[in-house]
Parts: structure tokens; sequence; C-alpha cells
């Protein structure tokens, strides 16, 4: 779902500002990237500035997201995570070969998606803003 839309920069500032603690950026991220963002979204983040989730594509639901995933340009540390592991850098790669997999296996992820029950009750609720429990 990364291929669309905008983020705030404070969803992101630690990956550019604070990574480890040490006020250092994270090493997995394309350095022309990080340095394009940290002009974006100067410290400390202003929560009204956004960026584009997939650069130069983030108006089209397209596979371009794939693209720049392996550029090291993955806005979020979930993004980033993507290429850690054999299993799912392999996806990756053939969501970016493959003409029609992309849609294909986004149409699946949302059936299962739209399989989960929801909890409500004492078992769980309805968040009014997904951020917090609600009060």
């Amino acid at each position: 779902a990364h291929t669309i839309g905008v983020a705030h920069c404070g969803t992101f500032s630690r990956r550019l500002y604070n990574f480890t603690g040490k006020g250092d950026a994270d090493p997995t991220l394309d350095p022309t990237y990080a340095d394009f963002l940290r002009k974006q979204c100067p410290n400390p983040a202003n929560s009204k500035t956004i960026v584009e989730m997939d650069p130069k594509s983030s108006r089209s639901f397209d596979k371009h997201y794939y693209h720049i995933l392996r550029q090291n340009k993955g806005l979020f540390i979930s993004d980033a995570a993507l290429l850690t592991n054999k299993e799912s850098e392999s996806m990756v790669i053939r969501l970016q070969r493959s003409r029609g997999l992309f849609f294909a296996e986004f149409a699946r992820s949302m059936r299962k998606m739209a399989a989960i029950d929801v909890l409500t009750g004492k078992d769980g609720e309805i968040r009014r803003n997904c951020r917090v429990v609600n009060p």
C-alpha cells in the first residue's frame, strides 16, 4: 500500500536524525535520498509537513514502489525491512519484475484482510484515532 499517498515527517524522522539514539541516520537508507528527506523535514519534525511515500509515483497505484525500494529509498523502517531476509527480498524482486503479479497479490492480501474478524466490546475496539486507545 506504500505505492500511493504521502506520510507526515514525524512518522519516519527517526530514520533521518536519531536512528540508533546517537543522532545518526539509518545506514540502509540511500544517502542522497536521506539528504532530500532532511531538506523536506528539518529536525524537529513539523507534524504538518508531508512527503511522497513513493517518490515520483505517489498518485499512481503501481509497482514503482518496488523499484525505489531496491534503491534503498523506502520511506519507512518497515520498507527497508523487506530487504533484510531472502524470502521477502525475493518477493520484492518478483513484484518489481512481473507485469501483473503486484495487482494479483494486492487483491489477495485485501481479501485476507477482509476476513479478519473485528474485535469489539471487551475483546477489542474500533478506534476513533488509530494511534491511541479510545478513552
